[in-house]
């Protein structure tokens, strides 16, 4: 196709886009990747070399021709599986994104290659570098300013400088910064280069989990954020105001709970002050704070002068009896209770002697044992059986002493049993009396406080009227205090409701301060979706506190998994456009990795190609494009972008032939 074909196949854009003369290349984009067994020239070190230029570039995987004749258990893969996605996720690679690709490309590309090199040449603020990154085996990534790749890979074999490329990329995420301090550039590649596996299901659907990619995990409302600020949506004002905001009403209604509470409380509290008050004083009591509170002073007093004197005046008999009575039976108790515990030890010392004395007086009459008499004087200690059995010499009877010594001790033994008798007795009689003499101290106890407190009575109901005069008095002092401090509280929440109002004043001047750009932004993205869908749809874009809002409504909204495609890839382009005529920061790079939803309409999906391609006309020359849009696609373009075409890329991919997958092998 010649270029006067290519200039007037597509319909005459109705929006006049007028780029800014400021805005010259894109911020970013790719003018040549090259995928090499090595970093090499050589002709049989290269698997692939694409050419990218500035404007609209297409990445085509044929599909079978529609008119093949169809057949169970035939091939069918085509334009799947021949690198469409791989290509998208080596150009993020290259761009910093860790890791590369899943599992299963990574794993993939280990198994069947030694090793592997892409090779980019990029334009990033105005520079050329040239940037490679291994994909198999150990290498070092690398970065050089030079113009072309045939120059770097010539001499020795590059390395280092990645990180120096990588500052100057992060430059073009600047406009992130605020929101993502040092992560600007990570955040704002998500919504540039979108998973093909989020199917383009909303403007905030950047990543999907299956893709492996880098995924920061952040809210729908952050990433809505970033493109707020990337489209110059967003005063960088208005997070730190609507954060400041959020917090004032929360305090604001956490101060008015409180302050709730404490009205209850300090309800209560009047209530039960004034019936305090009727109490003591009667219903004709001041109604006056200071005069009530002087009233309850004077009471208390009195109350107490009259207590002091009630408690000067003698003691009543009838309470010196009661103490007597108390005094005798507690005397009585602890006499038994005395007794009862000496009798313990003398009956277990009784009961050890005699258990002593008579196992001495079975061993002395068997002779296992010394002849205690003996021993004293100094004699042989044996008794005389022993002496007999030794032949010491023959008596003719055991001697006196050791008789005598043995009797003795039987009748010690009789004794100690009569004295263990009496005494275990008496600890029974002690036991069985002492509940009684306990019952007897414990009634006269009893009847002592009873009769204190008959002869007190006066002086209680003093002492009481005394203490609930001074309590109602601190209870009317706490009272005051609360008032005070509601009254406080009642100013602080006032003001902080005027400073909320006037955070909801300043957020709302700058949403109107925006409505401008916002009108502006709408206008593009309205006539996207006109473009491709056509007049009879009423477009628009409205910002809102959960982010971005696309309509389109035709008697009515619009909805559906194709629509919702549509919109998205509606809302990138404009985002593009918008950039071209100097509204916000976007860089003018943009990837779309197979963006064509199950159920769109083709007609509708060429339509996109075909506007992608009228943006350039906006240009003195198509290469002088102030953007570069990349899209990968199973779908056909439309026939006017196909072979030979501008647009496309070479080579055009297809699974089903090993020399037309992107890197040449299958795995």
């Amino acid at each position: 196709m010649n270029k006067e074909q290519q200039e007037n196949f597509y319909d005459k854009l109705s929006r006049t886009i007028q780029p800014a003369k400021d805005r010259g290349e894109p911020e970013i984009w790719f003018r040549e990747l090259r995928v090499l067994d090595s970093l090499s020239i050589k002709p049989e070190q290269e698997r692939r070399r694409i050419v990218l230029h500035r404007g609209f570039n297409i990445l085509w995987a044929a599909p079978e021709d529609p008119d093949t004749e169809q057949g169970l258990y035939r091939d069918g893969l085509a334009g799947h599986a021949s690198g469409k996605t791989l290509f998208c996720r080596i150009l993020r690679h290259l761009l910093g994104e860790e890791p590369f690709g899943t599992n299963t490309q990574r794993d993939g590309i280990a198994k069947n290659f030694l090793t592997l090199w892409v090779v980019a040449s990029i334009r990033v603020k105005g520079e050329n570098w040239i940037v490679g990154r291994p994909l198999a085996a150990d290498g070092e990534k690398f970065a050089v300013q030079a113009e072309t790749i045939n120059e770097v890979l010539l001499g020795e074999a590059p390395s280092g400088g990645y990180e120096d490329f990588l500052i100057r990329v992060r430059k073009v995420g600047d406009c992130v910064e605020p929101l993502y301090p040092e992560q600007g550039w990570r955040h704002l590649l998500l919504w540039l280069a979108r998973d093909q596996e989020a199917r383009f299901s909303s403007l905030a659907a950047w990543r999907e989990a299956s893709s492996q990619g880098d995924n920061p995990q952040n809210k729908v409302n952050d990433r809505h954020q970033v493109m707020r600020a990337v489209l110059g949506l967003l005063d960088l004002r208005e997070p730190a105001l609507r954060q400041d905001l959020d917090a004032s009403i929360a305090r604001l209604e956490s101060g008015r709970l409180k302050h709730s509470t404490a009205d209850t409380e300090l309800a209560g509290q009047v209530t039960l002050a004034n019936l305090r008050t009727v109490e003591l004083l009667g219903d004709n009591a001041p109604i006056e704070t200071e005069q009530l509170q002087a009233r309850l002073t004077s009471l208390a007093e009195v109350m107490r002068e009259a207590v002091e004197g009630l408690e000067k005046r003698p003691t009543p008999q009838a309470v010196l009896d009661a103490q007597k009575r108390l005094n005798v039976a507690n005397k009585a108790v602890s006499a038994a209770e005395t007794e009862l515990e000496g009798l313990e030890p003398q009956i277990t010392s009784l009961k050890e002697r005699q258990q002593r004395d008579m196992t001495l007086i079975r061993n002395f009459r068997s002779g296992n044992v010394e002849d205690p008499s003996r021993v004293v004087d100094n004699f042989c200690p044996n008794s005389i059986q022993t002496a007999v059995k030794r032949q010491c010499y023959v008596p003719a009877k055991p001697s006196d002493e050791s008789a005598s010594s043995v009797a003795e001790m039987e009748r010690q033994a009789q004794e100690d049993t009569k004295k263990i008798a009496t005494a275990e007795a008496r600890s029974k009689q002690l036991e069985k009396i002492l509940p009684g003499l306990r019952t007897a101290a414990d009634t006269a106890d009893e009847a002592l406080t009873k009769v204190q407190r008959d002869s007190n009575r006066d002086i209680a109901a003093l002492s009481r009227k005394a203490e609930r005069a001074e309590e109602v008095s601190r209870l009317f002092n706490q009272i005051e205090k609360t008032k005070t401090a509601q009254v406080t509280a009642t100013e602080k929440l006032t003001t902080l409701a005027g400073e909320i109002e006037t955070k909801k004043a300043d957020i709302t001047k700058l949403r109107d301060d925006m409505d401008v750009k916002v009108q502006a932004f709408s206008n593009v993205f309205a006539d996207i979706i006109r473009a491709v869908m056509g007049a009879s749809v009423d477009p628009k874009v409205s910002v809102t506190n959960e982010g971005i809002v696309p309509h389109v409504t035709r008697k009515g909204e619009l909805s559906g998994a194709a629509l919702d495609t549509i919109k998205t890839l509606a809302f990138d382009l404009a985002a593009i456009v918008a950039s071209i005529e100097g509204q916000g920061s976007h860089p003018r790079f943009l990837i779309h990795d197979g963006p064509r939803e199950g159920d769109m309409a083709r007609i509708i999906y060429e339509r996109f190609f075909i506007y992608a391609a009228g943006i350039e006309a906006a240009f003195a020359s198509r290469d002088d494009s102030s953007f570069q849009y990349i899209i990968t696609t199973t779908t056909p373009p439309p026939k006017n972008m196909r072979q030979g075409s501008r647009w496309l890329l070479e080579p055009v991919l297809d699974s089903r032939r090993r020399e037309q997958r992107l890197l040449r092998e299958d795995f």
